[in-house]
């Protein structure tokens, strides 16, 4: 059973079932630049001007902070600050505990019945803690609908540090590139947050049960496990089955068409890896049934037309002969537009 962490904590909320499906990890140059502005955020140790000097010369850090300074209570720019603050709660005891710092987001074994997640900053006023987390995707994401940031806020509240304070902020600074910063916060009590990491419980206690349904959702398009995920196929294959099984919507449909997309990149590279080892075999490749798949070379003939043309002008053809040997063939296509 694959472990979860707070960033999966909606899927796993959505979907029990996806943490029994092998996962694929996929990387982008998105997610690599993500994780170095989230780098430079990281400010342990630094006093506020050695802070200020190493964001300053990034538009997307800069923004963030100041987005942060200006929303920010008089008593949380004061408080007390941990960054980059890693933790694990227990879902079976309700209970958490810190982690020490280690490489980007490595949090060693997690047993199956607990959530390991990293805090891009917590303050801690003298009432209140503040969870933040840095967004540096263009995608809006609102800290009232992130089950990733109330799970952040849950390792906070469970933890014996902030054992005597009841109000947690969970707060998402959202800096794009290119764009002006936001924030959204979602305020909880302590009971909100066990009541959460009871739900994260009862989740994972169907998984590793085997009690478990796959759910599609809003969830689906950055699980780890959608190339394998049997209700994706059940899906996809939906709509071309002999009359269809239900009646698919513009925006649905749309979805499917960017799954396609991707699935058809996969299987392509698939198919070249297959066909690159088929021809590095004497015999080729060894295929069900007694067929094997063997690379050959073919060749064929084509004609230029610019050059019959132009022998065609020196003969003395006209245009209209020369149009009239002109073969026009109709077909429809699709393609992506803004």
């Amino acid at each position: 059973m694959n472990r979860v962490t707070a960033s999966g904590s909606g899927r796993i909320l959505q979907c029990s079932g996806h943490v029994r499906l092998p996962w694929v990890r996929e990387s982008s140059a998105a997610a690599d630049e993500g994780t170095r502005l989230h780098a430079i955020m990281d400010g342990e140790g630094l006093d506020a001007i050695a802070y200020h000097e190493r964001i300053e010369g990034e538009p997307q850090t800069l923004a963030a902070w100041e987005a942060w300074e200006a929303w920010a209570p008089a008593a949380a720019t004061l408080g007390r600050k941990h960054h980059e603050r890693a933790g694990i709660v227990d879902t079976e005891t309700r209970a958490a505990r810190w982690l020490p710092p280690a490489a980007h987001r490595d949090y060693g074994p997690i047993r199956w019945h607990e959530v390991a997640g990293t805090a891009d900053l917590i303050v801690q006023a003298a009432d209140a803690v503040y969870v933040i987390d840095w967004k540096f995707g263009r995608e809006a994401v609102d800290a009232s609908e992130s089950a990733q940031l109330r799970t952040l806020a849950a390792i906070a509240a469970l933890n014996a540090d902030y054992a005597a304070i009841d109000r947690f902020h969970a707060i998402i600074v959202q800096a794009p590139a290119g764009a002006r910063a936001w924030l959204s916060e979602r305020t909880y009590d302590r009971a909100d947050l066990i009541a959460h990491v009871e739900m994260l419980g009862d989740a994972l206690n169907e998984a590793n049960e085997g009690r478990v349904q796959l759910s599609r959702g809003k969830e689906c398009g950055y699980c780890p496990a959608r190339d394998a995920c049997p209700a994706q196929l059940a899906a996809l294959s939906a709509i071309v089955a002999p009359g269809g099984t239900s009646a698919i919507t513009p925006e649905r449909a749309g979805a499917i068409w960017m799954d396609l997309r991707q699935a058809k990149k996969r299987l392509e590279a698939i198919e070249d890896a297959c066909k690159a080892l088929a021809a590095e075999l004497p015999e080729g490749l060894p295929l069900p049934g007694g067929k094997r798949l063997v690379a050959t070379t073919r060749s064929r003939t084509t004609t230029d037309a610019k050059a019959l043309e132009a022998i065609a002008r020196d003969h003395g053809a006209t245009d209209g002969e020369i149009a009239a040997c002109a073969k026009t063939t109709s077909y429809s296509t699709t393609q992506e537009v803004k």
